[in-house]
């Protein structure tokens, strides 16, 4: 009897312990519950803006758990189909941060959060050259905020400045993107210019009274121009992704393996297509130089001048075209043949910059080691006309880019950023001579024909300073480090 009231005992016993819970998994429903009922006490008494905290918490989360989520949530913020001025600023006590400035800081804060391999890999490539570069600008960067102090800026107009200078922050996420290699981070980018380049086509068919992308007031006239033939010139928020991305799949056309080749040949021409609608001949002139530049260090050479003698081919046949008055009319063509015409484009387009350098030099003279730094006026003004009279406004902005980060940060900042993309084009020939035979052998060329193509670009167009030009650009860093860490290691990086 003594025996089966034992056996019943602890049977009953063992049935309690399964049904018990350890106090640690009772932590995180507990903290939950907690923070709901917080949550929902504080949106009833009227503070809606805590209702954004459950998002943060979500985001925070996805990002921790998802190396690539960080940087691409951040690309796809800044360079897509949304201005990065579009959408509502999130406010936190007296400050006011726009979804990407917010996004970033997540990203950042969760790379400690990350998986034991990818943050291994991240803290090995933050003590390299790249990631010094980095630092080193974003530091002479905010240098150029007290600069810009002592200089007669109020510290808010000179913070308000320099903000987005702060997304060259993207690169460490980034590097958490590349961690487990590029395939993913590749496909998700792709995904993105697609839908820029069809929304872009979209707006040109349907015109400019219906916006397919959400773009802020101040940058509409920018990105939406109408030309004295009624072509509407799109300029969306994610355009130098397009950039980067036709740039990357060129590269793999000419240098990668046969394998996906119709896939990459349909993104190259997607790709092409949004840089054709934005008529923007920086931009073709910039694929033109990175293209020579790749193919000088690249080994494989024989598509590369087929490419060359088919490009040149249709060059000379748009400039021909454009010179018939019957089909020379035709906007596009028009345009990209004042490529051979150096007077027209000094009246037209080079003028302005000259005036803008012009001024900048005044001021760099002046200040040549600290600058002038983030927040007063350097000079420039733009005219405009309302009702008949001439109104003068002061420009926050300079198509010469690295004359504008040297009057802003320094020589310190230009010397860092100079140092960024040299590290970055060196990788890519380096990696091109050493893997030139093998099938990942093209995204050495990929780096050096976008890098190359960007830094053209910048001295007459601004790609170093918006959130959707730098954001694509420290990614294309941050891939040239890794690439440098694999061929140090002897690795791979895998597909």
């Amino acid at each position: 009897m003594q025996a089966e009231i034992g056996r019943r005992h602890g049977g009953l016993g063992s049935r309690i312990g399964a049904v018990r819970v350890p106090p640690s998994r009772l932590l995180w429903p507990t903290v939950a519950l907690t923070g709901g009922l917080a949550l929902g006490a504080a949106v009833a008494r009227g503070q809606t803006k805590f209702a954004i905290l459950p998002m943060g918490v979500l985001i925070a989360l996805v990002v921790a758990r998802i190396p690539v989520a960080g940087y691409v949530g951040i690309l796809w913020s800044v360079g897509t189909a949304v201005d990065v001025l579009a959408l509502p600023e999130i406010g936190i006590s007296s400050l006011q941060f726009v979804p990407a400035e917010v996004l970033l800081w997540i990203s950042l804060g969760c790379l400690p959060l990350l998986a034991r391999d990818v943050r291994r890999q991240v803290t090995d490539l933050a003590c390299r050259r790249e990631s010094i570069a980095v630092a080193a600008f974003l530091t002479a960067v905010l240098g150029g905020v007290a600069v810009g102090v002592e200089n007669g800026a109020s510290f808010h107009a000179a913070l308000f400045d320099a903000r987005y200078m702060l997304f060259y922050a993207a690169f460490w996420p980034a590097l958490a993107a590349f961690a487990r290699g590029y395939g993913l981070v590749f496909r998700l980018v792709c995904v993105g210019v697609i839908l820029v380049v069809v929304l872009q086509a979209s707006q040109v068919v349907i015109g400019p009274s219906t916006h397919m992308f959400l773009i802020a007031s101040s940058d509409l006239k920018s990105s939406l121009t109408a030309d004295g033939t009624g072509f509407l010139r799109v300029r969306p928020p994610g355009l130098t992704t397009v950039y980067v991305v036709a740039a990357f799949a060129l590269a793999r056309v000419l240098w990668g393996p046969k394998q996906r080749r119709a896939a990459v040949w349909c993104i190259a021409l997607v790709s092409l297509t949004g840089v054709v609608l934005s008529l923007n001949r920086n931009m073709v002139l910039g694929l033109i130089l990175g293209l020579s530049a790749a193919a000088l260090v690249a080994k494989r050479r024989h598509r590369v001048i087929v490419m060359a003698t088919v490009l040149a081919l249709a060059l000379s046949a748009v400039v021909l075209i454009a010179q018939d008055s019957a089909i020379g009319s035709n906007p596009v063509a028009s345009r990209f043949a004042t490529i051979t015409n150096y007077s027209a484009l000094r009246t037209q387009t080079l003028n302005d910059r000259y005036y803008e350098n012009g001024i900048a030099m005044q001021r760099i003279r002046a200040h040549p080691i600290a600058g002038l730094g983030w927040g007063p006026t350097y000079g420039a003004v733009s005219q405009s006309y309302d009702d008949g009279f001439v109104v003068t406004t002061p420009r926050t902005f300079m198509h010469e880019q690295y004359l504008w980060i040297w009057m802003r940060a320094g020589i310190a900042g230009l010397i860092a950023l100079l140092a960024m993309l040299a590290f970055g084009i060196l990788t890519g020939v380096r990696w091109c001579r050493a893997r030139g035979h093998e099938e990942d052998g093209w995204l050495g060329a990929g780096v050096v024909v976008s890098l190359v193509a960007l830094a053209a670009s910048s001295n007459v167009a601004i790609y170093l300073t918006p959130p959707d030009s730098t954001v694509p650009l420290v990614g294309v860093v941050a891939l040239a480090a890794y690439m440098r860490r694999q061929l140090t290691a002897g690795q791979i990086i895998a597909e």
